[in-house]
């Protein structure tokens, strides 16, 4: 059951992200992305009571959930803000400025109706249920290192067609360094499933892995969107 969730995970991360691509300016953003979410949701809440999971093995019982959300939004944030820094200093090794294009089109009331709304709703809310949740609580079954490992696996290979639509998108994707970036996006997401992972077993509740999860990529977004060259300014 574990393999056949993999596998349907990873094929549902890859073609769904593709064929929801041309509906959103910013991965997950519409209406469409937020329906698909809710498909996850629901598909991973079949497998959970399939596999026998409670709510305690899915992350979801009540005691220590706002705990666990304080820590993950202070680590998500810490992580993001670790992560612009780096693409700051990024133009000393590629030469110039790495810009996520589609945020120069990007409005302020935009970008917070994608934080608050389509973020968590597509994005965060489903994909923390089917990875840390449900798969994590299956693998934890063989234990700690299975649940880690495997599931960030999964949680990389998911956003496989994502990382190349992302580095397309960006300064890099006329320069030799597209390779090297998507392999490194990979990575990053690789090394964020084991942090997020981490932080589901170590607070024992998904909501700190939630929180984590939003605070990094609201974080990322809105650092991003703010370092801006505009027209007339000094950035």
């Amino acid at each position: 059951m574990i393999w056949v969730f993999v596998v349907l995970l990873v094929s549902w991360g890859n073609v769904g992200s593709s064929l929801l691509a041309p509906t959103a300016l910013l991965p997950g953003g519409s209406p469409a992305f937020v329906a698909a979410g809710a498909g996850l949701s629901a598909l991973a809440l079949v497998v959970a009571r399939a596999a026998g999971l409670d709510r305690s093995a899915l992350g979801l019982a009540r005691a220590g959930m706002w705990r666990g959300a304080a820590v993950g939004l202070v680590s998500g944030a810490a992580i993001a803000a670790a992560g612009i820094l780096a693409l700051q200093v990024a133009p000393l090794v590629t030469g110039a400025p790495v810009v996520y294009e589609p945020l120069r089109s990007v409005s302020g009331p935009e970008l917070a109706a994608h934080i608050l709304l389509f973020l968590p709703l597509a994005t965060v809310l489903p994909e923390e249920l089917a990875f840390r949740g449900v798969l994590v609580g299956m693998l934890g079954r063989t234990g700690p290192g299975a649940a880690l490992l495997g599931s960030a696996a999964a949680f990389a290979l998911w956003h496989g067609a994502v990382a190349l639509a992302t580095v397309d998108r960006t300064t890099l994707a006329s320069t030799a360094w597209v390779a090297p970036a998507v392999a490194g996006a990979l990575a990053v997401v690789f090394v964020g499933g084991l942090v997020l992972a981490w932080l589901r077993l170590a607070t024992a509740t998904l909501g700190s892995a939630i929180a984590a999860h939003w605070a990094f990529n609201a974080t990322l977004l809105l650092g991003l969107w703010m370092l801006l060259p505009r027209p007339g300014g000094a950035g």
